[in-house]
Parts: structure tokens; sequence; C-alpha cells
């Protein structure tokens, strides 16, 4: 059985994405404590842990983002300059994989390609009513990537 990084209760989906198997989540509406985060003022909500809501993605050598994800697996991946904290409120799911995926240097021209570890960040289109992948970030430290798991396991 595999170990979900994701919290308690979100179920798994498993699909293949750059020849690779890929988990999925749907976003998880309520804390671990039973607590409704949808309908909580926001005195009520940093009560319940709103700085868990977070995930924080710190700049380093070996992390990069993308925001034009191509199902093609050609999406180019440009490093991470500056700490980022990313609304887990403002998602819908998370899906996890790994490949080899094309990065590119501080002016946006193509580096290399890099091995490792990616996280998708989804968002649903009410227009186009699907869900569509708003950011991904690859981790080249798999150490990085555990404690990007570990984070979401806890939240």
């Amino acid at each position: 059985m595999e170990k979900s990084f994701l919290p308690q209760g979100v179920h798994m989906l498993h699909h293949y994405n750059n020849n690779h198997c890929v988990q999925e989540s749907c976003k998880k509406r309520k804390l671990d404590n039973g607590i409704d985060m949808e309908s909580q003022s926001s005195e009520d909500f940093g009560k319940a842990g709103m700085g868990r809501t977070f995930l924080p993605i710190r700049a380093d050598a070996g992390v990069f983002q993308t925001d034009e994800w191509k199902t093609s697996g050609t999406a180019m991946f440009h490093p991470v300059l500056q700490d980022q904290y990313i609304n887990l409120k403002k998602l819908d799911k998370i899906s996890a994989g790994q490949g080899s995926f094309f990065t590119a240097d501080e002016s946006g021209n193509y580096s290399r390609n890099l091995t490792g570890n990616v996280l998708h960040l989804w968002r649903y289109d009410k227009q186009e009513k699907k869900l569509y992948i708003s950011q991904s970030f690859l981790f080249t430290n798999f150490q990085v990537f555990l404690d990007i798991q570990s984070f979401l396991k806890s939240v």
C-alpha cells in the first residue's frame, strides 16, 4: 500500500503523467478537529490553525516552478528565487509525480533537463467546468520534497 503524504481523509487517485504514476487528492474542506474552514470567521479560523493553510516553498538551488504546465511534458521550469507561501484554501487538488523536466536559468533561457519530483497545484475553472494545473514545483533535492510531503501530512 502506498503511503499518502496528504492530510488524513483526503482521497487518492492515480494516473500517469510524463510516463510516471501521479498521486492526486481532492481538497480537504475541514480541519482534522472537524472545524469547517468555509464557515469560520477569520478570528475563529486563526484559532483553528491559520498558519497551517499556507504551504511554504523555500527558494533553493534545487527548487523550480512553472505556471504553464503542458500535458506533453514540455513545460519550462524556472528557478524559485524568493520564498513563497501557497494558500492551500485556494487549491482544489494537489498531485505529485516524478520524471525528467526542462529547466531554465534566471533569464528564462533553457538550461538543462533535470530529474526530480514535481508537485502540481490544481484549481477549478468555473467557466470551463474542469480542473487545471495552476502552478507546478519541481524539486531536484529529494529531502526538500520529503519536507513538503511531511508538511502536507500535518495539515
